[in-house]
């Protein structure tokens, strides 16, 4: 587990240089290239809406929401911590936030009591002293929902992808060559990763409805 940290911190550390890092198929990774844990859980997934906030001064808000399963089949418990990035067909990287308001919305219009965001999914902190318990029992009766929100910062776009980490304890290290002349290349970490992928016919989205059209879905390193 300290492993992992380890490497979600170097991630996190490396930033847009990560984004740029040639995306690796699954199938291209010898088995011995790959480090960590062998475990992965299973991931179910409800095509991407797009919800309209309106706060009290009447200014409206647009923004993308996933909601899904995470179910855990490994034998054992795992620490499930969720991350998901959106990246549009424009060029942009949206990190899953915590919206309150617009998690509650979803929760009335499907009736999803138990829907969790990102930092709910997580559980409680570990006290002091005392080490942080796994936050997903094992059996598809501890199966959870979880919700990713995206805030809408582009309203036309024709296709987006979902990136969503946090389902694997796999990882591999990566050579990234410099960008800098006389810079040594850096050694990144790319993460066990499913990439979701959709379409949105039309030539805008800034109808409150919008269609939007799975495409597929892979694993992949990121």
């Amino acid at each position: 587990m300290k492993k992992i940290m380890l490497a979600v911190a170097a991630v996190l550390s490396l930033g847009l240089l990560v984004q740029a890092t040639e995306i690796i198929e699954t199938e291209r990774v010898p088995v011995e290239a790959k480090m960590g844990e062998e475990w992965t859980l299973d991931f179910q997934a409800r095509t991407p809406q797009r919800i309209v906030m309106v706060d009290r001064e009447g200014n409206r808000q647009a923004y993308w929401y996933m909601v899904y399963v995470v179910t855990n089949e490994t034998g054992e418990a795992r620490d499930f911590i969720p991350n998901a990035v959106m990246f549009t067909d424009t060029g942009k990287f949206i990190r899953d936030g915590i919206y309150p308001s617009v998690v509650e919305a979803v929760k009335r219009q499907y009736r999803l009591n138990e829907l969790k965001s990102s930092v709910e999914m997580l559980g409680r902190p570990a006290e002091e002293g005392q080490e942080r318990l796994p936050n997903l029992k094992e059996g598809l009766e501890q199966a959870q929902q979880g919700i990713f929100v995206f805030p809408a910062v582009d309203e036309r776009i024709n296709s987006f992808k979902i990136f969503v980490t946090g389902l694997s304890g796999e990882f591999i290290v990566q050579e990234v060559p410099s960008v800098k002349e006389g810079e040594d290349p850096q050694m990144v970490v790319l993460r066990k990763t499913m990439e979701l992928r959709y379409a949105v016919p039309g030539d805008e989205t800034r109808n409150d409805t919008v269609t939007v059209q799975p495409q597929g879905k892979r694993w992949m390193w990121r």
